[in-house]
């Protein structure tokens, strides 16, 4: 029983960050056009750009960064919940395994996000 309740967070979270990476995807794409059209370019041109790859789409790191972390402090409230009420404690491994993961991703995706803002603004 537990096996099924686990799978099915695990299942849940990864469709979560899923949609949430595409639609901050969206977003951005979204954001930067409306840019581009408040300089004057016109949709015709910015999808010129867009095919001869001059169009520039900064990734937004910082918002995939603090998804992940919240992902990953969500599995190591559930590794303690599960610490702390089956008879085995083995059974949290994994989701110790996986917070530690997701924290190294999310501090990782955050550098990137201030080293990427160091280098546009030289």
């Amino acid at each position: 029983m537990t096996s099924l309740i686990i799978a099915c967070i695990i299942s849940v979270t990864a469709i979560t960050a899923l949609f949430f990476a595409w639609y901050f995807y969206l977003q951005a794409r979204n954001k930067e056009r409306m840019e581009l059209i408040d300089r004057g370019e016109k949709l015709d041109d910015i999808f010129r750009l867009q095919k001869q790859n001059r169009f520039k789409f900064i990734f937004p790191w910082l918002k995939v960064s603090v998804v992940t972390l919240g992902m990953s402090f969500a599995f190591l409230l559930i590794g303690i919940y599960i610490f702390f009420q089956d008879d085995e404690p083995d059974k949290a491994k994994g989701f110790y395994i996986t917070f530690i993961i997701g924290i190294c991703l999310g501090v990782s995706f955050m550098i990137n996000h201030f080293i990427n803002k160091r280098n546009t603004k030289k």
